[in-house]
């Protein structure tokens, strides 16, 4: 076989920007090329190679195309490693994760100076960003979808059963049996629903999508919740929320996740297990 790549770099550059981006339009604006040299880059690139092709008159990638942009993150993270350029590592995690463990610990994580990372949070979960490449890894709860990524379970994350001190004093509350007639504030994301099949007759205050809105509304006085306890050991410690005895609720485990596929990724993904596995979520 002849010693040449059959897509050259740029043709590699714009097919995996071509799955990042949701039009045309986004990938202009990206690049800043026009529409319609991007297009003939695309005509282009899927005449050299079945990695793209028209499917009702729209560009889709093919599978052979998801394959290539795989090799291609790998590829760029390699010879970055082989050039010692690797400057920056890209992580995925929650909000809450990332402002109230990963960051304060950042530097036990990555004790080389010459390193920074891109950090992305994510409320709707990170495994899309595992799979496209957007991140090297990342950290979260539960286990991914996709046989695709690699997950290595590493500490438990327990839960606590929390209201404000006015809350616990206004309604009298003692234990988790008092609260059957008061309002819970619903985080959507928790998959722990234990106590939605426990209480009945209970009022919901609101649900939310985020750790931080459910937090604010619980200190407030609105309602009781469950959180993941390192969400709300600073409340906790300040006197804004109490503890609420009564109710066993199991634990969850976090983990660090990662592109199977993606070889150079393990030594990182390693390191950062022994990281997560000397961190305390409450």
């Amino acid at each position: 076989m002849e010693n040449r790549f059959f897509l050259n770099s740029n043709d590699c550059e714009i097919l995996m920007e071509f799955e990042r981006r949701s039009s045309l339009q986004e990938m202009s604006e990206k690049l800043g090329k026009d529409i319609s040299v991007i297009s003939r880059n695309l005509k282009s690139i899927s005449e050299k190679a079945s990695v793209i092709e028209k499917q009702g008159g729209r560009w889709k990638l093919t599978s052979q195309g998801k394959a290539l942009n795989h090799w291609t993150r790998e590829a760029i993270f390699s010879q970055a490693q082989t050039l010692n350029k690797m400057k920056v590592i890209k992580i995925a995690t929650t909000r809450e994760f990332a402002s109230r463990v990963l960051i304060p610990n950042t530097e036990a994580l990555f004790d080389d100076s010459s390193i920074s990372i891109s950090l992305v949070t994510s409320d709707d979960g990170i495994e899309p960003l595992i799979l496209s490449g957007e991140v090297d890894f990342g950290f979260d709860c539960g286990r991914p979808k996709d046989p695709l990524v690699s997950y290595k379970r590493a500490v438990k994350e327990p839960f606590s059963l929390i209201a404000s001190p006015k809350f616990i004093r206004k309604h009298r509350i003692k234990t988790y049996e008092d609260l059957k007639l008061f309002p819970k504030l619903k985080f959507n994301r928790t998959e722990n629903q234990v106590l939605d099949s426990e209480i009945k007759g209970r009022v919901y205050y609101g649900s939310f999508t985020d750790i931080a809105s459910v937090r604010q509304a619980c200190i407030q006085g609105f309602g009781w919740t469950v959180l993941p306890t390192y969400t709300v050991l600073n409340e906790l410690n300040m006197n804004q929320l109490k503890e609420i005895d009564g109710l066993d609720i199991k634990d969850e485990i976090y983990s660090v996740w990662w592109l199977r596929e993606r070889k150079s990724i393990t030594p990182w993904a390693k390191k950062a297990i022994t990281w997560l596995k000397a961190q305390d979520l409450g």
